[in-house]
C-alpha cells in the first residue's frame, strides 16, 4: 500500500459522505493521510451497521403461525396468557421496535428505558429515557418502574426482555436500606477505576435490588426468553443481561473487586453494612420459571463483517480477536507500535494488511484526587496513546477506534480517529499530546485536531470497534525507523 496505493484508494471508496452512521467524515478526511483514513473509516462503519440489533431480530426471531422461534427455541404463543416485553440499554430499543415489527398487537404491554435523546414511541411498549454513564434520579425512577412491571406478570405469560449494555446505569435500583446518592456514588468510583467491566458488574450485581437476577425473581414463574447482545469479553450471559439471568459471582468476590482497586474506604458504611446482610447475596433462580437466553450480536461476528469489508476493499483483514481489555492510552500505544513497525519494516504485518479488531472493554483509571479530568472516553485516550507512537518516524498508519453505541465516555463523540501525521499537527498547534493523556483530557485535544468521530446514537452496543490501516512507509524511510 504505497502512497499511489493510497490516492488510488480514496478515488475507489466513492464519496465522503458515504460512510453511515459516520456523520463528519469530510472533516475527518481534510487533513492527515484521507487515504488511509477513509479506508479504516469504512470498514469501521461497516461493523457499526452489522451490529444493527434490529437486523439480527429479523435473521434469529420469527412468528409462525402462533409459534415464536428464536434461535433454535420455540414458544407456543398460543398456550401463553400473554406476551410482555420489558428491557434496558443502549440497544434496548431496537431490539423492542424489531419485536413490534415482528408479534403486533400479541404484545400485552411492556416498558424499554433507553438512554437520553434515543428515544422512541413504540405502540404497544412504553419507552422512558434515563442518563448514562452515570445514574440519575430518572434512573432510580426507570429502575423501580421494571421492578413495578415484573411484579405484575403471572404464571403463563412470556416475558421477552431485551436487557443490553448500559442497563447498570439506565435503570438504578438501590437495595432496601441504601440511599441513592451511595449507589450513585458506587457507580462513580467503579468507573473511575480502571477496572474491568466483570469486576464493575461483580460489585453492582451485589449492591442492587435489580441487578443479579433479581428482577426474574420477582415474575412468578413466567417463562422468561431474554434477546440481548453480547457487549463484554467471554460472553457469559450475566454480564449481559444480569437482571433476568442466575449470577454466577459471590458477595467476597465483590468485596475482593473494591478492595483490589483501593476503593473500600472511599465507598463508606452504607456500602459496607450491605454488602455485610444477606441483600448482598444474589437469589437462586432455580424453579422460577424457564429462562431462556439468545444472544443476537457478539463482537466476533462484528469482527468477521469488518474483516469481509475490508477484504472487499482490496486490504489484507488481520482479525486481531474481540477480547481485548486493559488501560486505554497502554493499548494505544501497544497497537500503535506494531503498526508502525510495520510499515517501516513489513513485519510483523505486511503493509496493505488492515488489522480489526472489537475491544472488549479499554479502561481509563481516573485520579479520585487532585484536579478532575477533562471529558473524553477510553477509544479517545487509545487513539492519543496510538498517536504518540506512530508518530515516530515516518510510517504510513492510520487507526479508528469507537463505542459501537456512539457515546465515548459519556461524550458525544464515538471515538477518535489518529494517523502518522498526528503527531506533528500536534505539535504544530501547540498540543502536548503526552500532557492530555496524563491529564485525562482526551476529549479537548482531539477536538482541536478535527478527530473526533460522531455518529449519534447507534441503537446498539458490541462493545468497541477498533480498524488499523497500514501502509509501506515512503522510501526516504529507509527502514531505519525514523528521519
Amino acid at each position: 500500500m504505497t502512497a499511489s496505493h493510497v490516492r488510488t484508494d480514496e478515488r475507489s471508496l466513492g464519496p465522503a459522505s458515504d460512510l453511515p452512521p459516520i456523520g463528519n467524515t469530510r472533516q475527518l478526511l481534510d487533513h492527515g493521510l484521507p487515504g488511509l483514513r477513509k479506508l479504516v473509516l469504512d470498514v469501521v462503519a461497516s461493523g457499526i451497521r452489522a451490529a444493527s440489533p434490529a437486523a439480527a431480530v429479523d435473521r434469529l426471531v420469527e412468528l409462525r403461525g402462533n409459534v415464536l422461534h428464536a434461535g433454535g427455541h420455540r414458544f407456543d404463543l398460543g398456550a401463553m396468557r400473554s406476551v410482555v416485553v420489558l428491557g434496558a440499554g443502549k440497544a434496548s430499543l431496537s431490539i423492542a421496535g424489531a419485536l413490534e415489527a415482528k408479534l403486533g398487537d400479541r404484545i400485552a404491554g411492556g416498558l424499554v428505558v433507553c438512554r437520553r435523546g434515543a428515544a422512541g414511541v413504540l405502540p404497544h411498549v412504553e419507552v422512558v429515557e434515563a442518563d448514562h454513564p452515570v445514574p440519575s434520579r430518572a434512573s432510580l425512577a426507570a429502575g423501580r418502574r421494571l421492578i413495578e412491571a415484573a411484579g405484575a406478570v403471572r404464571p403463563g405469560d412470556l416475558v421477552i426482555t431485551a436487557f443490553t449494555g448500559g442497563s447498570s446505569a439506565l435503570a438504578c435500583a438501590p437495595p432496601d436500606g441504601l440511599s441513592f446518592e451511595s449507589k450513585q456514588r458506587l457507580h462513580s468510583l467503579l468507573l473511575a477505576s480502571g477496572a474491568p467491566i466483570a469486576e464493575v458488574n461483580a460489585v453492582r450485581k451485589h449492591v442492587s435490588a435489580l441487578k443479579g437476577g433479581r428482577l426474574a425473581a420477582q415474575m412468578q414463574s413466567a417463562t422468561l426468553l431474554n434477546l440481548t447482545v453480547a457487549d463484554v469479553p467471554g460472553g457469559f450471559v450475566d454480564l449481559m443481561c444480569d437482571p433476568v439471568v442466575q449470577d454466577t459471582s459471590d458477595v467476597a468476590g465483590a468485596i475482593a473487586v473494591l478492595k483490589q482497586y483501593g476503593l473500600w474506604k472511599d465507598v463508606g458504611p452504607e456500602i459496607w453494612r450491605h454488602l455485610d446482610s444477606p441483600l448482598a447475596r444474589s437469589p437462586i433462580l432455580d424453579g422460577h420459571g424457564a429462562i431462556t437466553t439468545v444472544v443476537l450480536i457478539s463482537g466476533a461476528e462484528v469482527v468477521a463483517e469488518m474483516a469481509a469489508r475490508a477484504r472487499a476493499l482490496g486490504c489484507e483483514p488481520v482479525v486481531l480477536g474481540s477480547t481485548f481489555e486493559g488501560e486505554a492510552v497502554h493499548l494505544g500505544g501497544l497497537l500503535g507500535a506494531l503498526a508502525q513497525e510495520s510499515s517501516l519494516r513489513g513485519a510483523p504485518f505486511r503493509p496493505g494488511s488492515l488489522l480489526v479488531a472489537a475491544g472488549g472493554e479499554s479502561t481509563v483509571t481516573l485520579p479520585r484526587h487532585g484536579a478532575p479530568a477533562g471529558p473524553g472516553g477510553p477509544n479517545q485516550e487509545l487513539a492519543l496513546g496510538f498517536a504518540r507512537a506512530i508518530g515516530r518516524g515516518r510510517a504510513e498508519v492510520a487507526g479508528v477506534f469507537v463505542d459501537s453505541d456512539g457515546s465515548d465516555g459519556g461524550t458525544e463523540a464515538a471515538g477518535a480517529c489518529a494517523d502518522s501525521l498526528s503527531a506533528e499537527r500536534a505539535a504544530e498547534c501547540g498540543l502536548d499530546l503526552r500532557a492530555a493523556a496524563v491529564e485525562h483530557d482526551s476529549y479537548a485535544a482531539l477536538q482541536r485536531l478535527g478527530d473526533l468521530v460522531i455518529t449519534g446514537p447507534t441503537g446498539t452496543n458490541v462493545a468497541d470497534l477498533w480498524t488499523i490501516a497500514i501502509g509501506a512507509a515512503p522510501p526516504q524511510a529507509g527502514g531505519a525507523g525514523g528521519p
